[in-house]
């Protein structure tokens, strides 16, 4: 039993040194301006639809910091956990109007305008909710090595399983790092700030 534990926790402190060097190396790619593991926008054209019917392309994106996180109306709690704690923390940090926030449905069937446009009314005034045709949609994600994965459930509905990281990039549309899931409120602050600071 001794043993089966410290095999579970050394694979937790693996995890954990994966996870931070992660962290540490989008943060480098951001400021040393290397080439990136995932495009910028300027390099993953798309138009796609917002909760207000407004078309939407990378392009428009461009000229302010965005951060980008792909989700669905119908989650349960990575989503909902998600968009609050980025509102809540840049209203703390006062730069809600100087960072957008892009919620990119992976659900495009149900998630329709007006569904979107009710879902983020939830949370701050710069978040903006994209939608579209399915392969649009996928081919933003695959863009940037989104997983999107249906999955059927026992009562005939269905919900889906999809990367829960956010995409920061600066106001020139250069990627500058990933939010993971589970970050401290500390960490996210420290991104967002260097986010604001780089395009001042």
């Amino acid at each position: 039993m001794r043993m089966r534990l410290a095999l579970i926790a050394a694979m937790v402190v693996t995890a954990g040194i994966a996870a931070t060097g992660l962290f540490l190396l989008t943060d480098r790619l951001a400021r040393d301006h290397l080439e990136p593991i995932f495009p910028h926008l300027a390099d993953a054209t798309f138009s796609l639809t917002s909760s207000t019917g407004e078309v939407i392309t990378n392009d428009d994106l461009i000229g302010q910091p965005q951060l980008m996180f792909f989700g669905f109306t119908h989650c349960p709690e990575i989503c909902p956990t998600t968009l609050y704690r980025l509102s809540s923390t840049m209203e703390t940090l006062g730069v809600s109007d100087q960072v957008g926030i892009v919620f990119v449905t992976v659900d495009p069937e149900r998630d329709h305008a007006e569904a979107l446009s009710d879902y983020i009314s939830n949370f701050s005034k710069n978040v903006i909710a994209l939608t579209g045709l399915d392969q649009d949609v996928k081919t933003l994600a695959d863009h940037y090595r989104v997983v999107i994965q249906r999955v059927s459930l026992a009562d005939g509905d269905y919900t889906v399983d999809h990367t829960a990281s956010v995409f920061m990039f600066d106001q020139d549309g250069a990627f500058s790092g990933v939010i993971a899931w589970g970050e401290s409120d500390q960490m996210i602050e420290g991104k967002i700030l260097r986010l604001v600071k780089a395009g001042s």
